[in-house]
């Protein structure tokens, strides 16, 4: 009888043993996302000789004195969510601050010594230093306060052109019966792949938060609604959510947007060729006709042995060549960078 019973007894450990092994592994399995992104995080961290390193050091040198500064950047504090810049706010604050007034002082310093060197007077020393010191400053200062929305700006850029491949990939999922959790994981995945793609680092970062967290998918989408930089993605991820927790078909609001996105695509696309057509006219006319005219009007005046404005015209036609059409191109090429999707 003893027997009996010591055999029941191990069978049931063993069976109990093995319950808690598989539930270990699907646990471990399950937040294999999560895992990654949090290896990825920590090994970026830990190392103290990395960028993030370098911007932390700031922060711990001017913790006590950092507090009072932050409530005059509220903005910014919005602006570092939607560009995904993992920096906490008062850190980036930190970093913005100390990297200009050093920028500033190194400045002061190395032009108060250049030209006290070069025979400056102490005045004249002074009020150079001060001046070149000061715009410095500022330059740092105003280009880490605008560096965040640009990148939140390229972000919403290449997220609005990803959305007609992104809303029909997740069609193809959902009619294949996933759930949306696995959608997202599926999405998220594309940014392990090695291709960049800003919709694959939202998804990323809401699985994230379903896995190590505890959020539920719902929570976690509502929660990055907020600092997403698009709002047609803020729209299309609040369909998705209404969707879900009224229990309709998924698949049918995937396609549904798919086919709204690759609309909108096609008009903006059409819309962008007129656009370039009507820039190319103007390149040609300012970039070719322009100069020429010009030259040919200035050629003829200087063997007629006449002037404009009291100038010569070999000196007009200097600036023509180095400075009009140069500054034109540069015109022409930040107009065309503004305009033409990214990819």
């Amino acid at each position: 009888m003893s027997n009996k019973n010591d055999k029941s007894i191990s069978r049931w450990f063993s069976r109990l043993k093995k319950k808690r092994i598989a539930g270990i592994t699907s646990r471990i399995e399950g937040t294999q996302v999560g895992s990654k992104m949090l290896r990825r995080s920590t090994a970026a961290t830990d190392n103290p000789d990395t960028f993030h390193g370098l911007i932390l050091a700031p922060y711990r040198l001017l913790s006590g004195h950092i507090d009072r500064f932050l409530p005059r950047f509220g903005e910014l504090e919005k602006q570092l969510s939607r560009a995904n810049m993992k920096i906490a706010f008062p850190a980036y604050v930190a970093f913005m601050l100390f990297l200009s007034a050093m920028t500033g002082v190194i400045t002061f310093t190395t032009s108060f010594l250049t030209t006290s060197l070069l025979g400056a007077t102490m005045f004249v020393s002074l009020v150079l230093a001060f001046a070149l010191g000061l715009s410095c400053l500022i330059i740092v200062l105003v280009f880490l306060y605008v560096y965040p929305s640009m990148q939140a700006g390229d972000r919403k850029r290449l997220l609005d052109d990803e959305l007609p491949y992104v809303a029909s990939h997740m069609a193809v999922l959902s009619r294949t019966g996933l759930p949306p959790e696995r959608i997202l994981r599926s999405l998220a995945d594309v940014g392990e792949a090695g291709i960049r793609s800003v919709a694959a680092e939202e998804a990323a970062n809401i699985v994230r938060d379903v896995h190590l967290m505890g959020l539920d998918v719902i929570s976690s989408t509502q929660r990055h609604m907020i600092t997403s930089p698009s709002r047609k993605f803020v729209d299309f991820l609040d369909g998705f959510v209404s969707v879900a927790r009224s229990g309709g078909d998924l698949t049918s609001y995937f396609l549904a947007s798919a086919k709204g996105f690759m609309d909108s695509a096609r008009i903006a696309a059409r819309q962008l060729i007129e656009t370039l057509g009507g820039i190319a006219e103007a390149y040609v006319s300012l970039m070719v006709v322009f100069p020429l005219l010009v030259i040919v009007m200035l050629s003829i005046m200087n063997m007629i042995g006449g002037g404009l404005a009291g100038l010569s015209t070999l000196f007009l036609m200097q600036v023509v060549a180095y400075l009009a059409i140069p500054a034109l191109a540069f015109i022409m090429l930040l107009l065309l960078d503004s305009i033409i999707p990214p990819r």
